[in-house]
Parts: C-alpha cells; sequence; structure tokens
C-alpha cells in the first residue's frame, strides 16, 4: 500500500509539471528616475496675459512692408471667445489677413507636432499645412508656459506663405513681456531632452533619456535585465540603430519599451529585448489575423519573424535568441514613419520604404552577431 500510494503521488506529480505551465517572470516595474522640469506659476501668466492688449501683437509696421502697394484701410478687431482674447486684421473691414489669440490648454501640446524656429530670440513652433501638393495655411505658436500659448495664424483671404506670417509673428513675439517668453532651447514642456522629440500624446511623465546601461553576458541574462530596465534594451541596440539609421537618432526610456527618436519625427523605432511579452511564433502564428506579410527569417542564426501592419505603417521584427520561436522572450524591432515636424500634410504616403526596412533588417542583424554570439 505504502509503494501504491508513492506511485500515484509520484504520477500526479508528473501530471502537474506536463500540463501546468513553468509561471511567467516576474520583474519590478520601471519608473522614470529623473526630475521633472517645474512649470510656470499658473495664476501669473493668466494675469499678465489677461492684462494683455493682443491687437497691439499684430504690428502694422509689418503689415505695411507687405502689404505690396495696396492703399485699403486696415483695422484690428479685438474679440473674446470662450473665455480667450483675439485679434483679427481686417482689410476694408471684412478680408480677414492675420489673427492672434490665447491658446485654450489642451491644444498647446500640439506644439510637438511644429518646427522649432527663433522669432528673434524668442521660442516659437511653425506648422505648414499642406494639401494636395499646395500650401494652405500656415500657424506659429509661442509658449508662454507648459500649458498656454499665442498662436498667429494667416487669414482665410490671405497668401498662405509661412515667410509673411514669420514677419507678423517676429514683430508681434518682440511685444510679448520677457517674462512671459522662452529663449531658443528654452524649457517648455515637461519633456525631458530626447524625450521632447517622442511621438506621443502623453506629457513625457514616463520618459526619461536613456542612460548607459551594462549589457549582461548571455541572452536569459540580457532579457531578464532589459524586462526590469529598458535601458538595457537601449543599450543593446544604440550602437546599431546609430550606425544603421543615423547619429541624430537619441534613445529613450519608456516603461516596456525603449525608443529611438529624431528632432524631425520623420521616422520613430520602437526596440526591445525582453523576458516579458509573448513568443516570437504569436506573431508569426497571428490567429486574429491583425498582421500581414508574415515571413519566418533567421538573425546570425537565431529563429525570427517578420512583418508589417495592414496600412504598411509599420514593420516588425521579433527574433528568438533562445533558439526556439515558441519560447517567451523576444528581441525585437519596430519602425514607423510618422507625420514630419512642422509639416502638416496627410496626403503623403507614410508607409514603411523598402529601404528602411532593409536597415532594420541589418540592425537585428548587426544586434544579434554582437549580444547573442554566446551559448544559449
Amino acid at each position: 500500500m505504502i509503494l501504491g500510494a508513492v506511485l500515484v503521488s509520484l504520477l500526479a506529480a508528473c501530471t502537474d509539471s506536463v500540463d501546468t505551465p513553468p509561471p511567467r517572470p516576474q520583474f519590478p516595474k520601471w519608473q522614470p528616475k529623473q526630475p521633472r522640469p517645474a512649470d510656470r506659476d499658473e495664476q501669473a501668466v493668466d494675469a499678465a496675459l489677461a492684462a494683455l492688449d493682443f491687437c497691439e501683437l499684430i504690428d502694422l509696421a509689418a503689415y505695411d512692408r507687405r502689404k505690396g502697394g495696396n492703399p485699403r484701410p486696415v483695422t484690428r478687431e479685438p474679440k473674446v471667445k470662450d473665455g480667450r482674447k483675439t485679434c483679427t486684421l481686417y482689410r476694408d473691414g471684412y478680408e480677414d489677413l492675420v489673427y492672434v489669440q490665447d491658446m485654450d490648454p489642451q491644444y498647446t501640446s500640439l506644439r510637438n507636432d511644429g518646427a522649432v524656429v527663433d522669432l528673434g530670440g524668442v521660442k516659437a513652433y511653425q506648422v505648414e499645412t499642406r494639401r494636395e501638393g499646395m500650401v494652405s495655411g500656415c500657424a506659429i505658436t509661442v509658449p508662454v508656459s507648459f500649458r498656454r500659448a499665442v498662436k498667429f495664424e494667416l487669414g482665410m483671404s490671405r497668401s498662405k506663405d509661412c515667410g509673411l506670417l514669420r514677419d507678423f509673428a517676429t514683430a508681434g513675439a518682440a511685444k510679448l513681456p520677457r517674462d512671459l517668453v522662452y529663449p531658443p532651447g528654452g524649457q517648455d514642456n515637461e519633456r525631458v531632452g530626447a524625450c521632447a522629440d517622442w511621438v506621443s500624446n502623453t506629457k513625457g511623465e514616463n520618459c526619461d533619456p536613456a542612460t548607459n546601461a551594462q549589457v549582461p553576458t548571455g541572452a536569459e541574462l540580457i532579457l531578464a535585465a532589459g524586462a526590469a530596465d529598458p535601458n538595457v534594451e537601449c543599450a543593446v541596440f544604440r550602437d546599431a540603430v546609430k550606425k544603421t539609421f543615423g547619429q541624430d537618432f537619441e534613445p529613450i526610456a519608456t516603461q516596456g519599451s525603449c525608443y529611438f527618436v529624431e528632432p524631425r519625427h520623420r521616422l520613430q523605432i520602437e526596440a526591445g529585448a525582453t523576458a516579458n511579452g509573448g513568443a516570437p511564433g504569436e506573431w508569426l502564428a497571428d490567429p486574429n489575423k491583425i498582421y500581414k506579410d508574415h515571413h519566418q527569417v533567421s538573425f546570425s542564426g537565431n529563429p525570427g519573424v517578420t512583418f508589417r501592419s495592414k496600412d504598411d505603417r509599420e514593420f516588425s521584427l521579433y527574433v528568438s535568441p533562445l533558439g526556439d520561436l515558441g519560447k517567451v522572450g523576444h528581441v525585437r524591432l519596430r519602425i514607423s514613419p510618422q507625420q514630419e515636424r512642422g509639416i502638416d500634410d496627410w496626403d503623403r504616403s507614410k508607409s514603411v520604404s523598402v529601404v528602411d526596412a532593409a536597415r532594420a533588417h541589418a540592425v537585428m542583424e548587426l544586434v544579434m552577431a554582437t549580444h547573442f554570439r554566446t551559448p544559449r
């Protein structure tokens, strides 16, 4: 009876070991460590804007330089819209030429889409709108706090030349109180360092510029270190990305991913080397058919998978450094073209180019050859 009981317990243990998969590793959630910059005093900014004559920001001397000999009279008309001041420059009382307004705080985060410009020592963001190959609008935003901004824009009846608006905005910015504007390169938002170039709707609260981190030796140790610290993921990819895509790409650490970002926003790269998440084979199987163009490939002897999003706006590579597509843990790279900073052009195709896909292959090949050569 004792022997029988032992056999039953052994069989039960074997059954549990077969039917119950091992638990996935658990790692502490990474948190940003660098201090966040402080915003200006909200009440002081409100008071300064309330005291401001917005019509004075539309410089009539700038108009005289640009009117091209047109003798018709112009007027500046102030208004308050939704509790915020605006002023419009009209010709003949109806032809709107230029307007300036106190921007609602919910829209100032869009300055991340603008190209940084220097208005005579004042930091600003410029966005040129294009439709069907033609310039259809231009706007220049001058930040006065992390939440507030003053926007200059050309009216519907005026040429959409950004150079024209730059004249008005430069003259207007010179009339803003010096304690309201930021100098070129000034810290006008919450984002730290290269996090300012991250294409994301967040305020950057979960982002730090990547720090130098030691990459351990051995696939399992690298994946474990990457799962615990995105700075390790950035270190795995840093040299390969910069060598292949260019020195402008800077790494940033976020919760669960490393990104490589560049100031013009033309392309964004996400990279990872982690014991978290799924096995590469899950993306090859793709049971819900979310992606297309699945291919099983090899990088320096490591099995991997490549695929595209159905709209061609993202290209992904997932590789198993453990030698098995079915094992949890992967090294990944995802590239996606973005709207270029300063250009609002939704007619422009944003699909991943053949050249960038080839560069992504080269990055992954170099990463696997550099960090995953040792026996598994």
